[in-house]
């Protein structure tokens, strides 16, 4: 399994993941309608993304996969702060600093 092909994979889902997140928090303002294309692209990314997840499957297990996904949480919490102004909190930057320490521990050895 060639693991290095997996994380670009991964690695561009979450970015268009947490892409999509965004959209879908900016399209929530508006009325749920054909209309709102932030709804409209918010799920049209989140294909995209589950799109590279699924080939990301072929190159690695599931559990690394899974595991490594999870970087879209931080990805989330950087565009909230930059796109949408949101404050970060110690709390919150503690959750980043443990997802990206549980990220290098469950994968060490892999």
């Amino acid at each position: 399994m060639n693991q290095s092909v997996a994380i670009i994979l991964i690695l561009i889902s979450s970015v268009i993941g947490a892409f999509s997140t965004l959209y879908f928090k900016i399209g929530s303002s508006r009325p749920i309608d054909l209309k709102n294309t932030k709804l409209g692209l918010a799920v049209l990314l989140g294909g995209l993304s589950f799109i590279f997840y699924v080939y990301a499957l072929k190159f690695a297990p599931l559990t690394f996969i899974y595991l490594t996904a999870s970087v879209s949480y931080i990805w989330a919490v950087v565009l909230a702060k930059f796109a949408l102004k949101e404050q970060l909190n110690k709390h919150k930057l503690l959750g980043v600093a443990l997802i990206m320490l549980g990220i290098v521990v469950m994968n060490v050895g892999n």
